[in-house]
């Protein structure tokens, strides 16, 4: 039985907008500090800590926030997970769902909460929790597109939206028509941000990257080193040179070149849970690659600089990693 106070309130930007119930957290833990990681089929999550929670249900995106972790499923659904079990939350997710470093800031774009443009679409509708208090801060449809003037069928088909990043001071928004918002979780004031270039690596919601270059992978924390994406033919595994296979590398910012020894056929490194622990997909055992466009038995690992040592985690055959704070 669900047993955790539930508070329902709204500040900030709401447009009048009923807001839902949430579970006000003690004392809320985000990712920081460890490896998390969820199976997709079961929805089990393993926490930084070691410790596990199950959501029973097969999941598409998580996050660790608030009293545990909060989950994505199937029909799009957020469900909200802790030791006392899962409680749908009554949103939905369009696009992803972030959370702040801290895990007791919540941000995402539900897909069912604004009214219906022809009684089929819903506009769409912002929404930034604070789950310590348990109280919305932001809801709004604001730069979601005009019931009257807009097709808002063909907006979202067309438009990009979504949750840029969260910090544990400031959620930024990138919404369908009009200036991307960012939104003081503190206070909950929401200012414009005009001429805003996806491609400009000093947008305070980008993960940092080696010497700025946004063709590299993220940096780790100190800025010492960073992911290299790299794409190559593997004879052995597949005859026709069309066929490439993902083997990123690392790079330090003196230049140095690191190949992971992944005991691997092919792998891809995600993010960096500290300075010197990167973490990542590997592929083993290939059977048939020059069939495969997603190449079989992948497994979640980690691997270490500057020796470039990795580890198999055991049994992440389905494993999927928390949305990260920042924007890949």
């Amino acid at each position: 039985m669900f047993t955790a106070t539930l508070l329902l309130a709204a500040c900030g930007s709401s447009d009048d907008q009923a807001a839902l119930a949430w579970t006000a957290a003690k004392d809320p833990a985000g990712a920081n500090g460890g490896l998390a990681w969820a199976d997709a089929q079961t929805g089990e999550v393993h926490l930084p800590d070691g410790s596990s929670l199950d959501a029973d249900r097969a999941i598409s995106s998580f996050v660790v926030a608030g009293d545990g972790a909060y989950v994505v499923d199937e029909d799009d659904a957020l469900v909200e997970v802790t030791t006392e079990g899962a409680r749908p939350t009554g949103a939905h997710v369009a696009q992803n769902v972030k959370a702040s470093p801290d895990g007791r800031y919540l941000a995402f774009i539900d897909s069912l909460a604004g009214p219906t443009f022809e009684g089929s679409v819903h506009q769409l509708t912002s929404v930034v929790v604070d789950l310590k208090t348990g109280k919305e801060i932001f809801r709004s449809t604001r730069g979601m597109g005009d019931l009257e003037d807009d097709d808002l069928t063909d907006l979202y088909e067309d438009a990009s939206y979504g949750v840029l990043g969260v910090s544990d001071k400031t959620a930024w928004i990138d919404v369908t028509t009009g200036d991307d918002l960012s939104i003081d979780l503190e206070s909950g004031k929401v200012t414009a941000l005009p001429d805003v270039s996806s491609s400009d690596q000093k947008n305070p919601w980008d993960a940092p990257r080696l010497r700025g270059d946004p063709s590299e992978g993220p940096a780790n924390p100190d800025g010492s080193w960073g992911i290299r994406p790299v794409n190559r033919t593997v004879p052995e595994l597949a005859s026709d040179p069309d066929v490439d296979f993902a083997r990123d590398e690392l790079e330090s910012s003196d230049g140095t070149v690191l190949v992971p020894r992944t005991g691997a056929a092919s792998w891809s490194l995600d993010s960096w849970l500290d300075p010197t622990t990167v973490v990542g997909y590997a592929n083993v055992n290939l059977q048939k690659a020059d069939l495969l466009k997603e190449p079989e038995d992948r497994s979640l690992m980690t691997c270490t600089v500057p020796d470039g040592a990795c580890t198999l985690v055991p049994d992440s055959e389905n494993a999927i990693l928390p949305e990260s704070s920042s924007y890949l």
